[in-house]
């Protein structure tokens, strides 16, 4: 099942963010949070698996909106996680990973 990180902006500009662990469902979630990261897992060619996150916005966002986060990873905390693939629409926006969990 699919886990949903609320985020919290940390500076005034709301471009810097932290995700919080949640137990919401998916519909609380999309109801209740502007902006949410929710995790997917898929392997590769070789078949090994990787944690991938897409960011989910409740208002409509444009390209330029949607490349300006900079996103703290929810699991090692550390690392900023890497935009890997486009928005699909203006409400789930950019695929991303962790370059620092992907080196365990």
């Amino acid at each position: 099942m699919a886990r949903n990180y609320p985020l919290t902006k940390m500076n005034k500009e709301g471009t810097l963010l932290r995700p919080q662990h949640s137990y919401f469902s998916n519909e609380y979630t999309e109801t209740m949070c502007d902006l949410f990261l929710r995790d997917c897992v898929l392997s590769d060619e070789h078949g090994k698996l990787h944690k991938y996150y897409r960011l989910h916005a409740k208002q409509d966002h444009n390209m330029e909106m949607a490349f300006a986060y900079d996103i703290h990873c929810p699991e090692c905390q550390n690392g900023m996680l890497k935009q890997i693939s486009r928005p699909l629409s203006y409400n789930e926006l950019g695929l991303y990973r962790c370059p620092v969990c992907d080196k365990k």
